[in-house]
């Protein structure tokens, strides 16, 4: 499967309840387990509440920040005045500074306040775990009532709906096995079914000489019938596609050591020295010895002298 692995839990607790059981179809958000969340519950509202508690230390900040500029441009329009002594102007100036300094420390502080409880909400919503994609629950790992750790896993999930084939793949055969290459294969004792090349890994496997080639199946594939590590007979390529002259295995003659083919030229049997290629099925490719669209013998040609006189039979005779 291209999706599988274990759901874990992202925050640790008791477990209050597992709502699946092994078999199990789930969808992608369906709710699969349950953390207790009382405490979770408390410290959202101990966050909560510090977050009240530092907007109204903010609201203080910004009054006493505003009462001190106050008197410092109060006393600034009186320092040129015998009634105001410069050093009362300067001691205004630093209240001034430090009123400031205060309000900005309580802006932090009710940031970082708004922080805790996004992160206290966060765990909250964590104790709800729900499965992060369709498929089926292949392992159940905890139980109600058992405390877990942060990470712990609780399920195991299998996609159903995104299986791929996998097959370990000489270099020779690799290489003829390009994206999109269309690939028959079978399931053990079922029908034919089709799927295509996905990716060729570039990694190989230098105990078996072989390289990783994922196939992805096509959309009719009965998933039904499928699972996961399930074996599948695969039929694929065995070199880069080409052209070549093939003919049917039963028009090649043994004869002397050489192989030969009967070809037909101005309706007499001629013996033709043939070089033989790979073979696919019943047909074998030649590499040398004959052209394309020349007419070969393919019955009786065991007993056929050359130069004997042929008559190309039609369909219908």
């Amino acid at each position: 499967p291209r999706q599988a692995g274990y759901v874990a839990t992202r925050i640790e607790g008791p477990i209050d309840a597992i709502h699946v059981e092994v078999g199990d179809e789930v969808v992608k958000g369906q709710k699969i387990a349950t953390i207790d969340a009382e405490i979770l519950r408390i410290r959202m509202a101990l966050r909560d509440a510090r977050v009240s508690e530092a907007k109204a230390n903010l609201a203080i900040r910004r009054s006493e920040l505003s009462r001190v500029r106050q008197e410092k441009n109060r006393l600034q329009k009186l320092k040129s005045s015998a009634a105001t002594s410069l050093a009362q102007y300067d001691d205004a100036v630093q209240r001034e500074l430090t009123a400031s300094a205060r309000q900005k420390e309580a802006k932090v502080r009710v940031t970082i306040a708004q922080s805790e409880l996004q992160l206290a909400a966060i765990n909250l919503r964590y104790a709800i775990v729900n499965a992060p994609y369709d498929g089926v629950i292949a392992e159940r790992l905890a139980e109600t009532g058992e405390y877990v750790k942060q990470g712990q896993r609780l399920l195991r999930l299998v996609s159903y709906r995104q299986l791929e084939l996998e097959a370990n793949v000489s270099y020779n055969q690799a290489i003829a096995l390009v994206p999109n290459t269309p690939v028959p294969f079978r399931m053990e004792g079922g029908a034919l079914h089709h799927a295509t090349v996905r990716a060729v890994v570039p990694e190989e496997n230098s105990r078996t000489r072989t390289r990783r080639v994922r196939f992805t199946l096509d959309p009719d594939t009965p998933y039904s019938n499928l699972a996961a590590n399930q074996s599948v007979i695969l039929t694929l390529p065995v070199g880069p596609p080409q052209e070549a002259v093939t003919v049917h295995k039963d028009a090649l003659v043994h004869k002397g050591g050489k192989i030969l083919v009967y070809v037909v030229r101005d309706n007499k049997a001629l013996p033709r020295p043939v070089t033989l290629g790979i073979s696919s099925g019943s047909r074998i490719a030649i590499t040398q010895g004959l052209q394309a669209n020349e007419a070969v013998i393919i019955r009786g040609n065991e007993r056929i002298t050359p130069g004997r006189a042929v008559k190309i039979a039609t369909p219908n005779s």
